[in-house]
């Protein structure tokens, strides 16, 4: 997937709510940059006539003004977008959602957030971790709205682990970044990792700064402004999400720990954990399948 010059093809996921006009804002300032097309998607939920009592009409209506609004106001700034409704029961929104990314080429899905903690609610409810399971490009999370305006500047985080492949989180921060005079933060958590055979493996000093230099070359290279830290010994979701605070980021980007099944996501995820802390949006870049 090539995002070196940004997003071309951003899906968003839209139901209306507060956190999907925060996840509309995001898209303008991320589509506007990098003249992508968008396509706002709307699920049209089948129990939803049956809950209040509406006919599929009034039901179609409804969801047809939600997405035309979300086109209008793309297309008032300067977007190109076009629209889709799909029918899916409450238990397969996500899915829904993952095949029109598919089906539409997208190399970005947008979805606004309620940010739930609890591992019960966010099984039974959350489309936006279930959607992390169902599709591979990088998929954007926003749960407020910090969105930057559209040609404004970004203040990206990358947040980076010693051993993993920082290419494809590389290549989400680069695409986040595209606006002129962005700047991205590098953070790299080192840590102890406690294997359960019994292993300990323990970043070495020359390993982190291996690590920290090849990411920051990557940026370098694609003309970005780029900083870097390194914290020890600390959570890393915590740190990410006090550091964005701080720092005051526009954006968090993390590698993809992402799995097949929604319960090894949420017991194994640094995704989830930083989902559950930070409210400013994350970014959780590509899944290569090996």
């Amino acid at each position: 997937m090539n995002t070196a010059k940004g997003f071309k093809r951003i899906l968003l996921a839209t139901d209306g709510s507060p956190e999907s006009e925060a996840a509309l804002l995001s898209t303008i300032a991320i589509a506007h940059t990098s003249s992508a097309k968008v396509r706002v998607a709307h699920v049209w939920n089948l129990e939803l006539r049956h809950r209040h009592d509406s006919s599929d009409v009034e039901v179609r209506n409804d969801a047809t003004r939600l997405v035309d609004t979300a086109v209008g106001r793309l297309e008032a700034a300067g977007v190109l977008a076009d629209r889709e409704i799909v029918r899916a029961d409450v238990d397969h929104v996500a899915a829904a959602i993952a095949a029109t990314a598919k089906s539409f080429e997208a190399d970005l899905v947008v979805v606004g957030s309620r940010g739930l903690s609890d591992w019960q609610s966010m099984f039974k409810h959350s489309v936006s971790h279930r959607l992390l399971c169902a599709v591979d490009c990088p998929v954007l999370i926003v749960r407020n709205q910090l969105a930057a305006t559209a040609h404004q500047s970004q203040r990206v985080i990358l947040a980076i682990a010693g051993g993993d492949d920082i290419a494809p989180a590389a290549h989400a921060a680069i695409a986040a970044a595209a606006a002129p005079g962005s700047v991205v933060l590098i953070v790299h958590v080192a840590q102890t990792i406690v294997e359960p055979q019994g292993f300990v493996f323990v970043e070495t000093d020359q390993e982190t700064e291996a690590t920290m230099s090849a990411a920051i070359r990557m940026f370098t290279d694609a003309g970005i402004a780029v900083e870097g830290v390194v914290a020890h010994g600390r959570p890393v979701a915590e740190t990410v999400a006090e550091t964005a605070e701080t720092w005051n980021a526009d954006i968090i980007v993390i590698g993809s720990s992402r799995m097949s099944k929604i319960g090894s996501l949420v017991f194994g995820s640094v995704s989830h954990r930083l989902l559950s802390t930070t409210g400013r949006p994350v970014l959780i870049a590509e899944r290569i399948r090996t």
